[in-house]
């Protein structure tokens, strides 16, 4: 009776451990999913719009206390059938991603701009004053500051980091009370394949293997100068282009957190 028991509970322990192995999704292939998540980002792209004709009415001047939201997006359909579909209206970077054999695969993101900026554009590295929103493609917020904050763009998804230089800042006035008022800055939004986000890691809301959606707005931003060595971060962060902060010397220090 005993050996019987303890059969069946050896049994059955084999069939659990069957079901969960089953239900563990292996690691996707880089190089699959950057084109799957391409097809997907187009797919999204042509069935989508934005709020173009609020733009083009927008004067140059105006502030952030003037109560502008974030540029909306919708989709295609009904009364909005005309409206011109976004991927007429993005343009894309391609970006090298170095992957674990030395090889890159190339990831395609994709960026709006629905009001340039006056200002300069940071580089990839600097640190920005802006505010913004984070969704998945189903419209889902994950993230949000409608209120401006201090982004150092080293410390973000590559993706976001990569597409902040084709926006510009703008300009601002300090008030009587020492509030800030901001005008004339950069405003879009950039679509990131899965690659340039979080990938197979899920963060939060953000399930793995996401394509993501920032909207923002630049204000200003710092040129960055990480270790204070008087050479601008943008000069030792990546020199090589792979992707990765470099650390020439090999102390386990990447150069632009080095003093040497």
């Amino acid at each position: 009776m005993t050996k019987k028991i303890t059969f069946i509970l050896l049994f059955s322990i084999l069939i659990i451990s069957c079901k969960k192995e089953e239900q563990v999704e292996l690691p996707r292939d880089i190089a699959e999913q950057a084109i799957a998540d391409d097809q997907i980002l187009k797919d999204y792209l042509s069935t989508h719009f934005y709020n173009y004709e609020d733009y083009e009415n927008l004067s140059f001047n105006e502030s952030i206390t003037g109560g502008y939201n974030f540029l909306k997006i919708d989709t295609i359909a009904g009364e909005n059938s005309s409206k011109i579909p976004l991927i007429g209206q993005v343009k894309k970077n391609s970006i090298r991603v170095k992957i674990s054999n030395g090889s890159f695969v190339n990831h395609d993101l994709y960026y709006l701009v629905a009001r340039e900026g006056i200002g300069q554009s940071p580089s990839s590295v600097d640190s920005t004053y802006l505010s913004y929103e984070g969704s998945l493609l189903n419209g889902n917020v994950f993230d949000q500051s409608t209120s401006p904050v201090w982004f150092d763009l080293t410390q973000v998804v590559r993706g976001f980091r990569e597409a902040m230089p084709a926006f510009k800042s703008g300009t601002y006035q300090v008030n009587n009370d020492n509030t800030v008022d901001f005008e004339s800055f950069g405003q879009g939004a950039m679509f990131l394949p899965s690659g340039l986000g979080y990938f197979s890691s899920p963060a939060g809301s953000i399930p793995a293997y996401s394509p993501l959606i920032f909207k923002i707005k630049l204000y200003t931003f710092n040129v960055s100068d990480h270790d204070g060595d008087g050479i601008p971060t943008s000069q030792e962060f990546d020199v090589d282009g792979d992707g990765i902060a470099d650390d020439t010397d090999e102390d386990g220090l990447n150069d632009y957190l080095d003093t040497d």
